[in-house]
């Protein structure tokens, strides 16, 4: 029974420290190839930087917060893409100011564009707009493009799906279809709004990747969305558009991950020859 009980605890003491601890704590850089033939030749290994769900607050102080900020740096992507919930509290001004105070240290080869998540709406709707617009970063609402030689790409911001959803076709309504599109969104339920501009990859996060995952069933019991396929990773929207979800860094309800470690995604895009 000694044994037994040992070995109870001894398994019980791995599993907090791996869900409390290292999964938490220790940021991955998972790879995903995103092929298409609209993707232009010269964009070719082009890098995206996935930042999503900080959550700076509560267990996810400033000093962690600049470790990763200094993490994705050094990976040195072309571009740093920030999907919103930086801050963690409802009702509470202190951690925008300060979040966005840490996020301009991000340094993408090209640019770093932002848009907000429903928490940084529900800390102070308005601030978390005016910070977003302050920091000559956002991308809510307005599309830009990315250039290389004559080739281009093109990026547009959405709102957030809960507190500030925004028309996919009134943000890209003055931009060519022919060219590789991109959506940048908190929610990836925003893929599933009615549009006709065609969107060729949508980028987003809010699931935390349902942070814990069922081993070998690879399920999610808790997801918010009600879009249950979309948990983490590339996914098909309802009008079979690509959607990359990632599993970002922060937590909500229990500050635990189980076999969904934090991330910071990098997309590489691939060029795929017409056939």
């Amino acid at each position: 029974m000694k044994k037994i009980f040992k070995f109870i605890l001894f398994s019980l003491t791995i599993l907090f420290l791996n869900s409390f601890v290292l999964e938490r704590y220790y940021v991955r850089f998972p790879i995903y190839e995103i092929e298409s033939t609209k993707i232009p030749k010269s964009f070719d290994g082009y890098t995206i930087a996935v930042v999503s769900d900080l959550h700076y607050g509560f267990l996810n102080p400033e000093f962690w917060i600049r470790y990763v900020i200094e993490s994705i740096n050094e990976k040195n992507p072309d571009l740093i893409v920030g999907l919103g919930d930086y801050v963690k509290k409802r009702n509470f001004d202190e951690e925008l100011v300060s979040v966005w105070k840490l996020l301009p240290l991000l340094k993408g080869k090209d640019k770093e564009v932002f848009v907000n998540g429903n928490h940084d709406h529900w800390a102070n709707h308005s601030l978390s707009l005016r910070l977003l617009e302050e920091s000559r970063k956002s991308i809510r609402n307005r599309t830009i493009e990315i250039h290389r030689g004559n080739e281009k790409i093109i990026l547009g911001g959405l709102g957030d799906f809960w507190e500030d959803h925004l028309p996919i076709d009134q943000v890209f309504q003055h931009t060519d279809p022919k060219q590789f599109r991109i959506a940048i969104a908190h929610n990836p339920e925003s893929a599933d709004t009615p549009h006709l501009e065609s969107i060729d990859l949508f980028i987003t996060g809010h699931t935390h990747g349902g942070q814990v995952r069922i081993p070998f069933f690879q399920l999610s019991p808790i997801l918010p969305v009600n879009n249950k396929t979309y948990d983490v990773g590339i996914k098909n929207s309802l009008f079979n558009e690509m959607v990359f979800i990632s599993a970002g860094i922060g937590w909500s309800i229990l500050p635990l991950r189980f076999n969904c470690p934090s991330e910071v995604p990098i997309l590489i895009l691939r060029h795929k020859a017409d056939k």
